[in-house]
């Protein structure tokens, strides 16, 4: 039966499965059970639809859809961390905020921009915080574009990584500093203003944007995994996509979406979540279906 999807289509299942455990045990503290349950149960019936229609009649639409549309629901899947976090352990937030005193005897998110306080400057952090959605997306339409089997593995390997991530939000709620006022009041939690990129990124941000997902910083461990796996397999787009990474670690913590610690947590969880999810895709590629 596995040998009907693709992997990334066994491991959202497999998030599914896992969050539905979840939202089982905590079900007495869930606000609109309906809508997490149908969602799961939308998802798998169009995961099992898609791969019913690829298999049949092996149209190229329904080949892309399969391989892209897991990136859709991270967008769904990111601020339901929210909804369903604090059910195991409370908000972060103070904890980070004392650590950050502790090691650096001052909030890093707090001086960063008072030091660099020009709209320009500005602008470019918020370009960077802006081209992750280039570094994985970008990469993995490439690879789609380039090479089928390594399309298989890129998009396995950035997805899965965003669904452990995903899963220690759920456990480890913290905001980060621009949501979480009781710590960083107004205006104090807003980063200078910039020009195209800021009014871009406070655009999403205030229409996807929840307080979670602070610790580690997905986006630097996402686009560290992403970089990883250019050095490996695609190597000629490192020079496009080592620079944004770069810019868009000290992005996090300029505009307030990070502690420096979670900046710093998401480079080391790379060490551990990189090597996971590559041994996860051979287990789960021997049961899959071949590009």
């Amino acid at each position: 039966m596995l040998n009907r999807f693709k992997p990334v289509e066994i491991a959202t299942l497999a998030y599914i499965f896992i969050t539905t455990v979840y939202l089982v045990v905590f079900f007495d503290r869930l606000d609109t059970p309906v809508i997490y349950f149908g969602v799961r149960i939308g998802v798998t019936s169009l995961i099992l639809l898609l791969a019913w229609l690829h298999n049949a009649g092996r149209n190229p639409v329904v080949a892309f859809i399969r391989y892209f549309f897991p990136f859709a629901l991270l967008s769904y899947w990111y601020p339901e961390t929210y909804y369903i976090g604090e059910f195991i352990f409370p908000n972060m937030d103070h904890r980070l905020y004392a650590v950050e005193q502790a090691l650096f005897g001052f909030q890093p998110s707090l001086e960063f921009s008072k030091l660099f306080p020009w709209a320009w400057f500005s602008e470019l952090m918020y370009f960077g915080y802006f081209s992750y959605y280039f570094i994985f997306f970008g990469t993995a339409l490439w690879c789609y574009i380039k090479d089928m089997e390594l399309a298989n593995r890129a998009v396995f390997m950035f997805v899965v990584s965003f669904y452990l991530y995903y899963i220690v939000f759920i456990v480890f709620p913290a905001a980060g500093p621009h949501l979480f006022p009781a710590l960083f009041p107004s205006p104090i939690n807003r980063a200078p203003d910039g020009y195209i990129f800021c009014k871009i990124m406070r655009f999403i941000q205030g229409m996807g944007e929840r307080p979670t997902g602070a610790f580690p910083s997905s986006h630097v461990s996402i686009s560290f995994t992403v970089v990883i796996f250019i050095y490996l397999h695609c190597r000629k787009l490192l020079k496009y996509a080592l620079p944004l990474f770069v810019i868009l670690v000290f992005a996090t913590v300029y505009i307030k979406a990070h502690y420096a610690i979670d900046a710093i947590g998401g480079l080391v969880s790379v060490a551990v979540s990189y090597p996971v999810v590559s041994w996860m895709y051979r287990k789960t590629k021997k049961g899959a279906n071949a590009p």
